[in-house]
């Protein structure tokens, strides 16, 4: 009798795991099928395209514009994922062949295909930037007109597309309806954009888009910049700013950052997830942001 039971648990679920799989390929290709992701995406795409420094520009303008052009993308994910949550929110059938958890599974790995689309954002944006031969960043002595993202810099996309998963997940589950899932999931990136308001170093590790260079302070106006370090970038004081700054850039710092949005992300499929499954995600998310901002504050000099 024992050795039935077994075999007749393992039946049932292999019986789940087949059709998770079943219901994440139809959930994935609904997505894929959604116009708004390729109008997010080729959105990023032609801001990337269009990134290219002219001589008149402030330095690292290009370089700034790059990071955050992954926003539109990102905010196409969220509302396809959301559309896809939001049928979680019709009443199923007690006799349906999974539960609420296998099915949130289910839509969460049918995702899957939009990370690997934001990784052909970030393999668009390496070559791009070696196509037009580097951005420029600092000024005079401290000025580099070669500069090139990071391989941590090249992975923010990635993990915020993570977080555009989760986000999404999160609001279209939880919300009434696709009516107010939108709007606020607009509201939150298009926050998102104004990244200048994390940009001092006490607070850009908790930043969502995080753009470098970070400003680091360097000397007061009347330093003598020849003075400083030859490998700082440097910007020279101006309307905005009364002192030489120093423009900081560090792959470690991404990664960090990366890890964060990560935890952030695992935070907000918690909310998505039923409660059995919430206390997993909650303890692991909450684990990789706090390990992330520590990390960052640390690589900050």
């Amino acid at each position: 009798m024992t050795a039935l039971a077994s075999t007749s648990t393992i039946a049932v679920r292999r019986r789940d795991v087949d059709v998770v799989r079943a219901l994440a390929f139809v959930e994935a290709r609904r997505m894929m099928r959604n116009p708004l992701l390729w109008i997010g995406a080729g959105l990023s795409l032609w801001v990337l395209w269009s990134a290219v420094p002219s001589p008149d520009e402030w330095a690292g303008a290009t370089y700034q514009e790059t990071a955050i052009a992954i926003v539109p993308f990102a905010f196409a994910v969220s509302v396809v994922v959301a559309i896809s949550f939001q049928r979680e929110r019709v009443p199923v059938a007690g006799g349906a062949a999974i539960g609420e958890t296998e099915r949130s599974v289910a839509r969460i790995v049918a995702a899957t295909p939009l990370v690997v689309l934001a990784s052909g954002i970030s393999a668009f944006t390496a070559w791009r930037q070696r196509d037009i031969g580097g951005l420029t960043l600092g000024v005079e002595p401290g000025r580099t007109a070669e500069a090139l993202f990071s391989v941590g810099e090249l992975a923010q996309p990635v993990a915020l597309t993570v977080l555009a998963v989760g986000i999404g997940a999160a609001l279209g589950r939880r919300t009434p309806t696709l009516v107010s899932a939108v709007p606020l999931l607009f509201l939150l990136w298009l926050a998102t954009s104004f990244y200048w308001l994390l940009g001092d170093r006490r607070v850009t590790p908790f930043s969502v888009v995080q753009v470098q260079p970070v400003s680091l302070y360097a000397g007061p106006t009347s330093a003598d910049p020849l003075e400083f370090p030859t490998h700082w970038l440097l910007e020279a004081p101006g309307e905005f700013s009364q002192q030489w700054t120093r423009a900081f850039v560090s792959d470690g710092l991404a990664w960090w950052h990366a890890v964060w949005l990560l935890g952030l992300a695992l935070l907000w499929l918690a909310v998505a997830l039923p409660r059995p499954a919430r206390r997993f995600l909650i303890v692991l998310g909450a684990t990789l942001a706090v390990l992330g901002v520590g990390g960052q504050y640390v690589v900050l000099p």
